[in-house]
């Protein structure tokens, strides 16, 4: 069994340990958590190999740096004396923002500047009503014509029941990786939204469902940077969420509606260390995005560790604080990418 948990809970641990040693207590909930998230494909082809030390990434490159990022920090501590709630849209607006600069043109860029002085809020679509696999997406991009036809129907969205513009990411017939759309206001409007489950966070956060067909052209594609730079976006951005995260259990803690144990309190810290200490690299390498991968698969069992341990009193934050286990990745999404790349190179 500790072989077994040495072999896989290492895929994660490796990653956190890289600056910041691990509470011991912690990596039993992490081994624990990828231990319960083996599945049938790795029980049966897994070869059981030694997992290969992390070695010294031979590329680096220079990561970009953001005006918005500054704005973010400031928010995130903020976290700490109002909750999440008060500041998570403007939170994930900047996010938005460093997104298009890495993935949009000068026109895009401009575009999106004039829906925002309308007073347009931006939305980012990825959940697909198909499932997690690309493959079985029901949003995908119909070229067969000489309009280039949408056909959406995506989920979960934030506050997809009163869209703004979007940034849309869709499946494209026979290949392997996705493409993504800016869409304008108007075009937005045509599409059927409707809210979706109860709201989060003190009723400050709403999701909703968007479902419809568009037509769109090349201009509309954000394709600066290539695949790349969803990565770097990553990177740049996942440290920053669960920063908000572990701020928003102080928060609680401080207002009565959370139990802060001197283990609970130690593992937030050592959280928010990891993560700044993924936000001080200044180099992209091969390591960037599994490191905040791991972080935040920690951060995932953390908050499901905190709630299944009674230490949450009121339903709606016990709910807040599953859900985002659930969003910017899952355990198993999270476990499953940093496993798929690394086990090619296990002896």
């Amino acid at each position: 069994m500790s072989d077994l948990k040495s072999i896989f809970g290492g895929f994660i641990t490796d990653h956190l340990n890289a600056d910041v040693p691990i509470p011991e207590h912690f990596k039993q909930i992490t081994d624990n958590a990828v231990f319960s998230l083996l599945d049938s494909e790795i029980l049966i082809e897994d070869n059981f190999s030694i997992r290969a030390n992390l070695t010294e990434p031979k590329v680096k490159q220079p990561l970009e740096s953001f005006a918005q990022t500054f704005v973010i920090d400031e928010l995130t501590e903020q976290v700490k004396h109002t909750g999440f709630g008060a500041h998570f849209h403007q939170i994930i607006g900047l996010f938005g923002s460093i997104m298009l600069e890495l993935t949009a043109n000068e026109t895009q860029l401009a575009q999106v500047n004039a829906w925002l002085e309308q007073g347009y809020f931006g939305h980012f679509l990825m959940t697909d009503s198909g499932g997690p696999s690309l493959n079985q997406w029901q949003t995908s991009l119909d070229t067969s014509a000489d309009n280039w036809q949408l056909n959406i129907d995506k989920k979960w969205g934030i506050e997809a029941h009163n869209l703004g513009f979007i940034i849309l990411v869709v499946r494209q017939p026979g290949k392997p990786f996705p493409l993504t759309f800016l869409i304008p206001p108007e075009q937005a409007k045509s599409l059927h939204q409707e809210k979706i489950g109860a709201s989060y966070l003190d009723n400050l956060l709403q999701l909703g469902n968007a479902k419809g067909e568009i037509i769109v052209n090349r201009d509309q594609l954000l394709k600066k940077g290539g695949l790349g730079s969803v990565n770097r976006f990553l990177t740049l951005v996942r440290p920053r969420f669960v920063k908000s995260l572990m701020n928003h259990l102080l928060w609680l803690a401080a207002n009565n509606r959370l139990t802060l144990d001197p283990k609970l309190n130690e593992n937030i810290n050592y959280l928010n260390a990891v993560a700044d200490s993924c936000l001080a690299q200044t180099h992209f390498s091969m390591h960037s995005v599994d490191r905040v991968l791991a972080l935040k698969f920690a951060s995932n069992e953390l908050l499901l560790n905190t709630v299944s341990q009674g230490k949450v009193a009121q339903f709606n934050d016990q709910r807040d604080l599953l859900g985002f286990t659930k969003m910017e990745g899952s355990s198993y999404r999270c476990f499953l990418e940093i496993y798929s790349k690394q086990k090619r190179v296990r002896r």
